[in-house]
């Protein structure tokens, strides 16, 4: 027996996006992709995403990935912003349930032995495994975040373990960190509250510091252990997942 996989199939116009107003990137997610959501940790590029958002399609749903590892600020200021903004919020967690849960099945910091699998398990599954309910989502991604983020289209496909193909959209791909900035202050944007301590890009705890002002925006992730990323953004891409500078 045969089994049929989703294939998506936006508006045939989006390669036309590749220039366009963020805003107008998010317009078209919003009327193309009948089953969208936005995958967010409340950073600076999510928030500019969720105010465009908000006044287009409020009743997207919010996909937060809590890894259990996040910093107190982050769960903080995520609460801050849900009740601020009215947004329908959906966290996610890993197969696990909880670090003491992840303790007992792998010992005591697995993000030091190998932090690969620790996000395997509590990002890239976890987010895998709600997509599977939508038929795109939006990402924060930017272009000039990193090398390995330099390539970033406004949109692409992904595919799910399950076979199902979705697509994902990064309406600020094209957009500068100073971009962002600046539309956070003209439109009085909360901000994550470590931005001010010198992080410049915030995931969990244990694999976060605060950057130089000569380093990218990714390099207080993961020092030292020869990996940029987490792997939400690099599944089910063609030609196979790259997660280091040095894959490329």
């Amino acid at each position: 027996m045969s089994i049929e996989h989703r294939v998506a199939s936006p508006d045939p116009d989006y390669s036309g996006l590749d220039g366009a107003h963020p805003r107008e990137v998010i317009e078209w997610a919003a009327r193309s992709i009948d089953r969208l959501a936005i995958a967010t940790s409340f950073q600076s590029s999510g928030m500019v995403i969720l105010h465009m958002l908000k006044d287009i399609r409020p009743d997207v749903p919010v996909l937060f990935i809590d890894t259990g590892f996040h910093f107190p600020e982050t769960l903080k200021f995520r609460t801050k912003v849900v009740d601020l903004w009215d947004l329908k919020l959906v966290d996610l967690r890993g197969r696990h349930g909880s670090v003491e849960g992840q303790e007992r099945e792998h010992g005591p910091k697995l993000f030091e032995r190998n932090p690969g699998l620790c996000c395997h398990i509590n990002k890239v599954e976890p987010l895998q495994e709600a997509l599977e309910e939508f038929d795109g989502w939006l990402s924060g991604l930017r272009r000039d975040q990193s090398p390995l983020r330099s390539e970033t289209p406004i949109v692409e496909a992904q595919m799910l373990p399950s076979g199902d193909e979705i697509m994902k959209v990064h309406p600020l791909a094209g957009w500068s960190s100073t971009d962002v900035l600046t539309y956070v202050r003209d439109n009085d944007i909360p901000t994550h509250p470590l931005f001010a301590k010198g992080f410049a890009s915030i995931g969990c705890y244990p694999c976060t510091r605060a950057v130089g002002p000569d380093e990218d925006e990714r390099a207080g992730r993961w020092d030292g252990q020869g990996k940029s990323e987490c792997g939400i953004h690099t599944f089910g891409k063609t030609g196979g997942a790259l997660e280091t500078e040095a894959e490329q």
